[in-house]
């Protein structure tokens, strides 16, 4: 993007608090918000009124930008929520050490206004359209996740006390975390139920020789993009593409990093049972025990190659054949 088509967009930073919103213009004004429905409408508005928007970008902040990010979308305002490693990357890249809710907000409005290939921006990345059962989904395969570490948390403590009284409670504790997974597990198969592209997609996934129930829905939730991307893409996504690490004459292992880590644990179980049972990734795992691979690296190749097959079908339509999709 050419300096004068820069002075032709307004590019705008929100930094997102519980309470508030800090708004600044690249290069231009700024301005402060509550974080509430009637201060949203009313910054919406100011910005519908500007004359062209080109791009709005905010950090994720646990949740409390959604209401935000709601009423941008429906207003047809290009918003865009960037992932926070790479905006810090950019912090440490401009050099920027000052940190206030404003300075913030100004970093991220030339941030809005840097080139894709800063931002990391491709062009063919997909843009989701605003769902709410998809939404309830990723909310609810959240608090699995939470629920998940709490029941790992307590069962270590469960295997270190000694006093009686404190081992009554944590088991109790348990029986109530475990009841809870239950709960949301039946949630999220009741949301699924409510649409017949979801229940089809789960129909699709499950073809898939290793991916059983909560993988499925792990993938629904937390990985809607796929069917919609190409296959590097959503290896990406999940966290299991391998990255190639060579400078001059140093050439290291491909190493994988990043990624959605909760839906990677689960379908790791999901590899382990591909692994032995799936008639396409056992003999590929066999293969690659055969010429050395350490089993972990092994299970993260066919972790992927689930990856890429989830990514097939839902894309084709088609149930799983058995055949490696490429």
């Amino acid at each position: 993007m050419t300096a004068s088509h820069l002075s032709d967009n307004t590019f705008i930073g929100i930094d997102v608090g519980s309470a508030s919103l800090d708004v600044a213009w690249h290069r231009g004004d700024s301005a402060h918000y509550a974080n509430r429905p009637d201060a949203i409408a009313m910054l919406v508005e100011r910005l519908q009124a500007q004359p062209e928007v080109t791009r709005i970008v905010l950090e994720p902040t646990g949740g409390y930008e959604k209401p935000l990010v709601k009423a941008l979308r429906q207003a047809q305002l290009p918003v865009e929520v960037i992932h926070t490693t790479r905006f810090k990357a950019y912090r440490e890249l401009v050099g920027v050490k000052a940190k206030s809710d404003t300075s913030d907000a100004r970093l991220l409005a030339a941030y809005a206004a840097a080139p894709d290939e800063v931002r990391g921006r491709k062009a063919d990345r997909v843009e989701l359209p605003e769902d709410t059962i998809r939404e309830a989904l990723g909310e609810l395969a959240s608090r699995r996740d939470q629920i998940k570490h709490m029941i790992h948390a307590e069962t270590c403590r469960l295997g270190t006390v000694r006093l009686a009284e404190l081992r009554q409670a944590i088991t109790a504790h348990l029986e109530v975390l475990r009841a809870e997974d239950k709960q949301v597990h039946q949630m999220m198969l009741a949301l699924v139920r409510q649409r017949l592209d979801l229940r089809r997609d789960q129909r699709l996934l499950g073809t898939i020789k290793g991916i059983g129930v909560k993988s499925a829905l792990a993938l629904l939730a937390s990985v809607p993009e796929l069917g919609r991307i190409g296959n590097k893409a959503a290896a990406a996504l999940v966290g299991v593409a391998p990255f190639v690490r060579k400078s001059g004459t140093m050439t290291a292992p491909a190493r994988i990093h990043g990624g959605r880590a909760a839906v990677r644990s689960i379908l790791y179980m999901a590899a382990v049972t591909a692994s032995r049972h799936n008639p396409v990734l056992r003999p590929f795992y066999e293969r690659l025990i055969a010429k050395g691979k350490p089993p972990k690296l092994a299970l993260i190749a066919v972790l992927r190659r689930l990856i890429v097959f989830a990514n097939a079908v839902l894309r084709s339509g088609q149930t799983w054949k058995g055949a490696i999709a490429s």
